[in-house]
């Protein structure tokens, strides 16, 4: 958090922009005026001259140290808030500071420059300062920033409760987001009732909708009592409200994290987020039949060949009879147009271990796998597939000195049964 936080937060509260209508008064050229202009001007009318016309211009800085320079010949208060209000906008803090310290020397005040001594001494830590120019400020001007400003300088004296007090004043003022986090902080936080807090910012976002701001500090709470459900509740309305891809993405990997496929898909069809993520739950839930159908229509709309190659394993995964010759044949003919196009070994060894294990194309199966071995030489999986190539071909002493190695790296059940039925050919009690 930046040093003059408080400071920066007061802009809104105190009017610190510049006027959105040019005044007749000022020029209207981009150039700020000329010494010339204003010679015979006492000095303060020159300098405000010159200050208005900088702002005008949005020539802040500037602006600022004309302010300054008025405030150091004049003495008037009115010229130290402007200096300030010009220094917050265009982010000198230095020139604020000088500001402060001056207005403090000199015991100046109303109640704008006051605000911002209040926040100075809260940045600075001088918490008792800032706590009694508020009791001052609070007499005469009541508004909610005012009190938010009240509850920080009660807050780092450790006066919980007027801190509390203040907040839910300002809150019931403006119902404003900063209001409600202080508050809920201290109360979750500092007098532990965890409850509590979530339940007033649950009340906000029912009755004002889900904000950035609030609904992130909901994520926070929940997500700190082990509430997922509420997490996912407000991530889905954080994206129903911004279409921020963002909370789709976190609320996605909440739900394959707790394994709760059907409520991710029961938000990928009603948003439309991404199709291709729905696809990958439909897989993961293993309902391969929705995701065979979700493939050739993705595939029919991109032509996409890895949409193909998934829909070739989608319709061999989702099938009963996996023996049909009319299955193998629509399988084998997407293999056939894309496997040598994608090179992807995981589809080189699936095509291959098919032709294999059916006994399409041993050979052709085998020399997909040793492709897919190519890239991936020390994949279990690989392997086990070109020894269980070698087995079909009546290799078995080969396949088996290829395999025999993987019984003390794998425990795949489908590895180890290879294993056995191998060493049973070798022995003569099979093929």
């Amino acid at each position: 958090m930046s040093r003059y936080y408080y400071l920066i937060f007061l802009i809104v509260a105190l009017g610190a922009g510049c006027t959105s209508k040019q005044s007749a008064l000022l020029p209207t050229t981009d150039k700020v005026l000329d010494s010339n202009l204003t010679s015979y001007f006492p000095e303060e009318d020159k300098l405000a001259i010159f200050a208005l016309d900088a702002q005008n211009h949005r020539q802040f800085k500037t602006a600022s140290t004309y302010y300054a320079k008025l405030y150091d010949l004049t003495g008037k208060v009115t010229y130290a808030t402007e200096a300030i209000k010009n220094a917050v906008i265009s982010k000198d803090y230095n020139t604020i500071k000088t500001i402060l310290d001056k207005a403090e020397a000199n015991n100046h005040h109303n109640v704008t420059l006051d605000s911002y001594l209040v926040a100075y001494y809260i940045d600075k830590k001088k918490f008792k300062a800032a706590r009694k120019l508020t009791d001052k400020l609070l007499k005469e001007n009541r508004t909610a920033k005012t009190l938010e400003l009240a509850g920080l300088a009660y807050e780092g004296i450790g006066e919980s409760e007027k801190a509390l007090a203040s907040y839910e004043e300002a809150y019931q003022k403006e119902k404003s987001a900063y209001a409600l986090l202080k508050m809920t902080d201290l109360i979750y936080i500092k007098m532990k009732q965890k409850h509590k807090a979530i339940r007033l910012l649950e009340t906000d976002v029912a009755l004002n909708g889900c904000s950035e701001t609030i609904c992130a500090r909901l994520i926070q709470f929940y997500s700190h009592t082990h509430d997922s459900e509420g997490v996912a509740n407000i991530l889905k309305k954080l994206y129903l409200k911004t279409k921020n891809p963002a909370f789709a993405e976190k609320l996605i990997q909440l739900y394959a994290s707790k394994k709760s496929y059907n409520e991710a898909i029961s938000f990928l069809k009603e948003t439309k987020f991404d199709d291709l993520l729905l696809l990958d739950i439909y897989t993961s839930k293993k309902d391969y039949k929705s995701a065979l159908k979700l493939a050739d229509k993705l595939y029919e709309k991109s032509g996409d060949n890895i949409l193909l190659a998934r829909s070739a394993i989608l319709e061999y995964e989702s099938a009963k009879n996996k023996n049909s010759k009319k299955l193998l044949n629509s399988i084998s003919g997407k293999f056939d147009k894309v496997v040598d196009i994608l090179k992807d070994p995981l589809y080189y060894n699936y095509y291959g271990y098919l032709l294999i294990n059916h006994e399409l194309d041993i050979d052709r199966g085998i020399e997909l796998v040793k492709k897919a071995l190519k890239t991936e030489p020390d994949s279990l999986f690989y392997i086990d597939s070109l020894a269980w190539g070698m087995y079909k071909k009546g290799n078995c002493e080969d396949a088996y000195k290829l395999l025999e190695p993987l019984s003390k790296k794998s425990d795949e059940k489908e590895i180890l049964d290879h294993i056995k039925i191998i060493k049973k050919c070798i022995e003569g009690h099979d093929k």
